[in-house]
C-alpha cells in the first residue's frame, strides 16, 4: 500500500479515494469521503483507512484491528461508521442496473 502525497493533495494505490488541500489554514485538508475538513495528519489517517478497509482480510488480525481503530478515532469515527461511508461511496459509484 501506498500513498502518493504532495503539498495539494495524496492518492493511493490501492483506493479510488483521495485528499486535497482546500485552504491554506489547518484545517485545510478534506477527504473524498468525509464531509468535513480535517488537518493534514487525519487527511493522511483517512487515507490509511481507506486502503486499509478496502481490502477484504484487511483487519483480520488484534494489530490490524487495532490500527483501524486508532485511524478511525483520528477521525472521530468507528471503523464500522467509516466502513458504512466507504460501503455506500462503494455502492454509488457502481449502481446496479
Amino acid at each position: 500500500m501506498t500513498i502518493y502525497a504532495n503539498s495539494r493533495s495524496m492518492t493511493s494505490s490501492v483506493t479510488v479515494e483521495w485528499a486535497w488541500r482546500a485552504a491554506r489554514a489547518e484545517p485545510a485538508w478534506r477527504l473524498s469521503w468525509l464531509p468535513h475538513r480535517l488537518t493534514h495528519e487525519q487527511a493522511r489517517a483517512g487515507m490509511e483507512l481507506a486502503e486499509l478497509l478496502g481490502r477484504p482480510d484487511s483487519v483480520s488480525g488484534n494489530q490490524e484491528r487495532a490500527r483501524a481503530d486508532a485511524l478511525a478515532g483520528s477521525l472521530g469515527l468507528t471503523v464500522q461508521a467509516a466502513l458504512s461511508v466507504l460501503h455506500q461511496r462503494m455502492h454509488d459509484r457502481h449502481p446496479r442496473d
